[in-house]
């Protein structure tokens, strides 16, 4: 069986308006949209590019974001 296999949906699309949850981050608290979903490389977790609503963009795991 393939590593696709065990891939699972990813949590959010594009153009859903998230959250940033984590405090380590520079965007807590910040609210954006995503603008990109990557898929998996080798490790199995989503990432999702993000685009702040004061214009900045980050890279995040999808349990550092909540749906708003």
């Amino acid at each position: 069986m393939s590593e696709s296999a065990f891939t699972k949906a990813p949590r959010f699309e594009v153009g859903n308006q998230v959250i940033a949850l984590v405090p380590t981050n520079r965007q807590q608290g910040k609210q954006g949209v995503v603008l990109e979903v990557i898929e998996p490389a080798g490790d199995l977790v989503y990432r999702y590019v993000v685009r702040f609503t004061d214009g900045a963009t980050d890279t995040l795991f999808g349990f550092e974001l909540e749906l708003l």
